[in-house]
């Protein structure tokens, strides 16, 4: 063997030891362990579109996470899996995010949509109008369509849904208006029976035992109440017939008055009681067990007072102060203590109407307060006059030039300024125990500048206005109240008006019958009727309900682009809420579209003040 074959296999055995063989040697390395998995995080929503207040139900759930965190729109340390009902506070999109940590962190979201609920239903219960117009309206003066007075709810058959009485006359005709017209206007009463599921039925033959029953001429006042003290709501009103004809002489547009009288338990009876007047106010008194019927008019026929007593009605007119009275030339005989022709109205004891400063051709105008005493008579308390600060020669829509009175109001110069209508307030407005009431003025104001003392106009050059003054009776004197309503329309006018608690917070709110814009106004109020609602903070300030709110109010569908149409509130299927009620002025009439129905908006909600 040659050295160098030796060597060889020297190292090669060498190598081979080196590798191992069996032997020490240094250990093998630990290995790494893999890092802890990410968390991960989702959320879920049901449901997704919902209405302010409704509640949501989220649940989520995490994966390799110790804690989680709510935030966006809700908050809070939250468990890594879990449900929660939470409620939607707010209108919009609302984003819940669940934020999961752990070897890091993830995060999920989900977005609900929410809206404020309509405060009424989209679709309205309708009640077609019953047209017996056509066997009514025949009179050789007489439109051949009606005009709709008044749609008054009542419940006659004790189920859950009011019924209503609907008084329907015929206005006069185009070829007859401002002519002298002695015949009554024609008039006819509806009745629409419920039938407890949002439909109705012809009720008059069984209410009143007729198949059309009258008030003898038109109506421009009611007022409901008890007379007959069977627990019932009886009507009483004040008729006449100002139909469009001329008003000289006047005693053309006298009528009598009437009641609506229940009887039985599901019928009513037409009674004309009193002496024919112009009939413009009406109002029921009840104290202890006496309950009087009260009317006053514009021809100078004074207060009638009429006392329900063992089936019929007695005259107890001089219980009452008197009005001015006129003999049968029209010459006045008696001014009387009280003016109370246009308006006036009863609570609580007192009685609030339109008065006058003294007997002269044109005396301040406004209100008057008066209380019966112990010794049964009424004594006048207090007056807000409003005072006359000059003449402007005026030239009437007719071409009579004449002059017309100029007041003050809230510094602004305005022509005419007498109370209209007026109401208490059946419940507080703020935390006094002070009696609060409200009256809504006739007026008209300059479409242009100012009016100038010594300068001339004409009835174009006006529009009218309907301002307000808000009043409480303090020690039994009235105080005037400022600063009510954060946005008050003066441009829409209104015969009626509610002054009671809407929303059942106990606290009174406000709402006009509104019924279009005023006269000479160039743009028209085309609501269909919707009433303008004042709701009641609960300190006093009436804030208006549309203005305040995200939600418009409804008008009836047929009237959305006609200048007329009226509206009010009432709970008509008995839940609580507050339902509208909506109804045209002149139905049928071949200029307009409007068929005569009604429509009821039910309400879903009590009104609250809900900013968008």
């Amino acid at each position: 063997m040659s050295i160098k074959k030796s060597l060889f296999n020297f190292f090669a055995v060498v190598a081979i030891a080196a590798c191992g063989g069996g032997g020490g040697g240094a250990p093998e390395p630990a290995p790494v362990p893999a890092p802890p998995p990410a968390p991960t995080a989702s959320i879920s929503a049901s449901p997704t579109t919902v209405y302010v207040d409704e509640d949501i139900t989220l649940t989520w759930s995490s994966t390799n996470a110790s804690s989680c965190e709510a935030s966006d729109s809700w908050e809070g340390s939250k468990d890594p899996s879990g449900e929660e009902v939470v409620t939607a506070t707010t209108n919009g999109d609302l984003t819940y995010t669940i934020t999961c940590s752990g070897n890091g962190s993830a995060a999920a979201s989900v977005v609900v949509s929410a809206e404020y609920e309509p405060q009424f239903n989209e679709d309205p219960v309708v009640i077609s109008n019953i047209k017996l117009y056509s066997e009514v309206c025949t009179a050789y003066y007489s439109n051949t369509f009606p005009w709709i007075e008044f749609v008054i709810p009542v419940n006659i058959n004790d189920d859950e849904w009011d019924d209503f009485i609907v008084h329907q006359s015929c206005k006069i005709n185009d070829d007859y208006r401002s002519n002298e017209v002695t015949d009554p206007t024609p008039d006819l009463l509806i009745v629409y029976i419920s039938n407890d599921d949002g439909t109705y039925r012809n009720g008059n033959s069984e209410v009143f035992g007729e198949d059309i029953p009258s008030l003898g001429a038109g109506s421009r006042k009611y007022v409901r109440g008890d007379i007959n003290g069977d627990g019932r709501d009886d009507f009483a009103f004040a008729m006449h017939n100002e139909d469009g004809r001329s008003g000289v002489p006047s005693i053309n547009s006298r009528a009598s008055p009437a009641v609506i009288l229940s009887k039985d338990e599901t019928q009513y009876e037409i009674k004309k009681i009193g002496t024919p007047d112009w009939g413009h106010a009406a109002e029921i008194i009840k104290r202890e067990d006496e309950v009087d019927v009260l009317f006053n008019g514009f021809t100078g026929v004074g207060l009638q007072a009429l006392r329900y007593e063992d089936g019929s009605f007695i005259d107890v007119s001089d219980q009452y102060p008197s009005t001015f009275k006129t003999d049968e030339n029209g010459r006045i005989v008696d001014w009387g203590s009280s003016q109370w022709s246009i308006e006036f109205k009863y609570f609580n004891g007192y009685i609030i109407g339109v008065d006058k400063s003294s007997q002269n051709d044109a005396p301040a105008i406004g209100i008057g307060l008066w209380k019966k005493e112990s010794n049964n008579d009424w004594v006048k308390l207090d007056q807000d006059l409003n005072q006359i600060e000059f003449y402007i020669d005026y030239i009437t829509w007719q071409g009579d030039p004449i002059s017309l009175p100029i007041y003050n109001y809230n510094g602004r110069y305005v022509a005419n300024l007498a109370p209209q209508t007026m109401c208490f307030f059946k419940t507080r407005i703020d935390d006094s125990e002070n009696i609060s009431f409200l009256a809504l003025y006739q007026s008209q104001a300059l479409k242009e500048g100012e009016i100038i003392e010594g300068e001339s106009y004409q009835s174009s050059d006006f529009f009218e206005i309907q301002p307000h003054k808000l009043f409480q009776i303090e020690n039994d004197a009235i105080v005037e109240i400022s600063g009510t309503f954060d946005v008050y329309d003066d441009k829409v006018f209104a015969n009626f008006i509610d002054c009671r608690d809407l929303n059942n917070d106990g606290y009174s709110d406000f709402a006009r019958h509104v019924w279009s814009r005023t006269i000479g106004y160039e743009v028209p109020r085309t609501r269909g009727g919707a009433p303008v609602l004042n709701v009641n903070r609960g300190d006093g300030e009436m804030l208006e309900y549309e203005s305040n709110t995200s939600s418009l109010l409804p008008g009836h569908s047929q009237l959305m682009e006609a200048n007329q149409g009226q509206g009010y509130f009432r709970d008509v299927n008995g839940d609580g809420i507050e339902d509208l009620v909506l109804f045209g002025m002149e139905a049928d009439n071949p200029y307009e579209s409007y068929d005569g129905s009604i429509e009821i908006y039910l309400g879903r909600y009590s009104f609250a003040l809900r900013s968008q």
